[in-house]
């Protein structure tokens, strides 16, 4: 299955669909590349003006934000479509199952978009095919996947960066299922409990699903980087996800 890149109008394979992947000129065509060094670098702080900052204003272009925006409409549908009639009865909980899996896949992408910003590299969240098709099958089985895109960063392949980019999503993941996990066991009241499994189960299973290594996931990024970091954050998530199955 073949992807158009949405900078340079190129189309790649999967692994090299992404801009850094195929060293795209559609981005550096967007941003102002400083003149390289002697010895070849270019330092982060010179791909983006806002290092060290978090500029919010701005931050999101109009593409971004209408690719949330769908994204989060498709995310939605998949409770709303696992409670099925007991979504008109219990309308709060709906809403509560809705706003845990939008969180569950929000906060992971932010993680990734404003760690990579604070780095000082261009970072936008972007819809593609592939993962866009695994969420919609996740309809249908069991197990729901949430991955209808990922955020794109312009930055070199292999470095620290890279690696502690693609931690920052898993490990919002691994946080709010920890969380829930607490809620579960403290909390004596039956719905709540339900939420906080439903909490539980969804963010251990995106995060252990991003955690493998394997083609682009983050997975990949963080082993590359450093193997005992994905090693404790692959086990991490693979505990959370035992504890919600007990």
């Amino acid at each position: 299955m073949p992807f158009k890149c949405s900078y340079c109008g190129g189309y790649f394979c999967y692994e090299h669909r992404l801009p850094e992947a195929h060293d795209c000129t559609g981005i550096r065509s967007k941003i102002e590349y400083p003149r390289k060094g002697s010895n070849g670098y270019i330092p982060p702080s010179s791909l983006y003006p806002m290092r060290g900052v978090l500029p919010l204003s701005g931050a999101f272009t109009q593409r971004e934000l209408r690719d949330l925006a769908i994204s989060i409409l498709i995310i939605s549908a998949i409770p709303l479509l696992w409670l099925g009639g007991l979504a008109l009865k219990r309308p709060l909980v709906a809403m509560a199952a809705v706003g845990i899996f939008i969180s569950a896949f929000l906060i992971h992408e932010l993680a990734h978009k404003f760690s990579a910003m604070r780095l000082g590299y261009w970072a936008e969240f972007r819809i593609n095919a592939l993962g866009l098709l695994v969420t919609l099958i996740s309809f249908f089985s069991p197990v729901k996947i949430v991955a209808p895109g990922a955020v794109v960063v312009a930055i070199p392949l292999y470095s620290k960066g890279f690696g502690l980019i693609a931690l920052a999503g898993p490990l919002t993941n691994i946080l709010q299922a920890l969380t829930f996990l607490v809620v579960k066991m403290a909390t004596g009241d039956p719905l709540l409990a339900v939420l906080a499994e439903v909490g539980l189960s969804i963010n251990s299973v995106l995060a252990l699903f991003n955690l493998l290594p394997i083609g682009s996931l983050d997975g990949a990024k963080i082993l590359r980087w450093s193997p005992k970091a994905w090693i404790t954050s692959i086990s991490a998530a693979g505990l959370l996800l035992a504890f919600s199955l007990i």
